[in-house]
């Protein structure tokens, strides 16, 4: 089928879509005859500033390493800026936008940028917002810092950031689980992963998906948001 996609719904600040983030670059290389689709978050829809977190939520650190733990990736980056009361926004619609900007200044790689993106958060404890991310992202995809700029703060990107997390909240459902992964054909949607799971179990449900197997919606199988304390409702597909 034509227009046949993965779509891939995750938040830069989620450490759990972090510590997926090679797991879905797998997933990408296996299945190259599906185009994937990003869609950003919304856990941190308002800015936070890092310092002042590390004060309001202490037990964030061991959280972290909790998730460092479960999925074999390093967040030292974000946990040393944690340490050292690194002043950094943290803003996930800010996010989302700069994402947007890079998708249209160098289309075609938007899963490669969320990953960078989280990466500069989570691997290299980097504001986002700030000049030596943007350079980087720049030299990354090979287009000037200000022309990112100037897309990210474009009069008609609120309307596109509020467009794009609308759309992710209709495809997530009841479960509003980061990261979650859908494999959408026509009109079927089949939700592959909600949540961190391990590869296996993303594998399988892919290939059931493929196969057109009625496949029951999954539960999380562990916390997907920014705090270690979420709770899900769940909705059996008919």
């Amino acid at each position: 089928m034509s227009n046949a996609k993965i779509i891939y719904i995750a938040d830069v600040y989620c450490p759990w879509c972090y510590g997926f983030g090679p797991l879905m670059h797998r997933l990408s290389q296996e299945h190259p005859e599906f185009p994937v689709t990003v869609y950003g978050g919304n856990l941190m829809s308002q800015p936070v500033d890092l310092a002042n977190l590390a004060v309001m939520e202490p037990g964030e650190e061991k959280f972290w390493t909790e998730v460092e733990k479960t999925t074999g990736r390093s967040l030292q980056g974000a946990i040393d800026a944690l340490e050292n009361r690194k002043h950094m926004r943290l803003y996930s619609p800010g996010a989302d936008a700069i994402l947007i900007a890079l998708k249209e200044l160098a289309p075609g790689n938007e899963l490669e940028q969320v990953l960078m993106l989280e990466d500069m958060f989570y691997g290299q404890g980097m504001d986002l917002f700030g000049d030596e991310a943007l350079e980087q992202m720049a030299r990354r995809w090979n287009v000037s810092a200000q022309a990112i700029a100037d897309k990210t703060n474009a009069p008609e990107m609120q309307r596109k950031v509020e467009e794009n997390l609308a759309t992710a909240a209709a495809l997530m459902g009841e479960i509003g689980a980061y990261p979650s992964i859908f494999l959408v054909r026509g009109n079927r949607r089949d939700a592959v992963s909600r949540g961190f799971v391990r590869y296996a179990t993303v594998d399988q449900r892919m290939q059931d998906a493929m196969q057109d197997l009625a496949l029951e919606d999954i539960n999380p199988q562990g916390s997907c948001t920014w705090h270690d304390n979420c709770n899900f409702s769940r909705k059996r597909k008919g």
